[in-house]
């Protein structure tokens, strides 16, 4: 894949050790690609790409302890527990406010789970690959950390469903219609519906993406938020433990 525009990249890396789900969207939110990708495809998507802003949904920074910190803790609001929620970044512990799980990154590297350990790893590479924490003035490629349920979260104004049940997929895929971005409309999924199909068993779920493609291209497209509408974006965490960026504020309470 070759693009001599600038575009607007969502990655989900998944439960595999390998190859993980890309979307690409381009200015005009059209999907460009969006399935799953090897590291070797992946290494010459970018070589062969003019300018990119990468969206990860998963942690990239380290844990840096504030959470553990006493004085800090007790400036944050609502204030946590005074034995609760030690073992992660801020950004995580904002999100949890929100009503959501993320993923807990501990202080501890001798801790991380084998989904964490390959977070930073890809991570890594993507460095070695010449991206740039955002933002990064004319530097080439971009990246960021954000979250899927989060992404959900902050452009519905509620906690979205399960992202691996059908009606999860209906609702990010619909969420995602309602951006402008080219997906099917998943409203079709209910008009093959029938008798026979719900007695047997088979719904049409092939008419929906999967719940990792929906992921990556929610992140795609809070990429192409960031670069084309920064009044809309927001960040949480602390700017040097990493921060998280989604298109939209989450809101107050859930």
């Amino acid at each position: 894949m070759k693009f001599t525009q600038e575009v607007f990249i969502g990655i989900d890396l998944g439960a595999s050790r390998g190859n993980f789900t890309l979307a690409i969207l381009d200015a005009r939110l059209r999907i460009q690609f969006c399935d799953v990708i090897s590291p070797i495809e992946w290494q010459s998507t970018v070589a062969d790409s003019q300018k990119i802003i990468a969206a990860v949904n998963a942690p990239l920074t380290l844990n840096h302890g504030y959470m553990a910190d006493a004085d800090y803790r007790s400036r944050l609001l609502p204030a946590p527990q005074r034995t609760r929620y030690q073992e992660m970044r801020v950004c995580e512990y904002q999100l949890i406010c929100a009503g959501l799980s993320p993923a807990r990154t501990p202080k501890d590297v001798g801790r991380f789970s084998p989904k964490l350990q390959r977070a930073f790893k890809f991570a890594s590479e993507l460095g070695s690959l010449g991206f740039q924490f955002w933002p990064f003035p004319n530097s080439r490629y971009q990246m960021f950390e954000t979250d899927a349920d989060a992404i959900g979260c902050s452009l519905l104004g509620v906690k979205p469903f399960a992202q691996t049940s059908l009606e999860g997929r209906l609702q990010r895929q619909l969420l995602l219609q309602s951006k402008e971005v080219n997906v099917a409309d998943a409203m079709e999924f209910f008009e093959e519906i029938t008798r026979h199909r719900l007695l047997s068993g088979h719904l049409p779920d092939e008419m929906l993406l999967s719940a990792p493609q929906l992921n990556a291209l929610l992140a795609a497209f809070t990429a192409w938020v960031v670069a084309n509408r920064p009044a809309e974006y927001t960040q949480i965490g602390e700017p040097d433990e990493g921060v998280l960026i989604l298109p939209a504020k989450l809101p107050a309470t859930l």
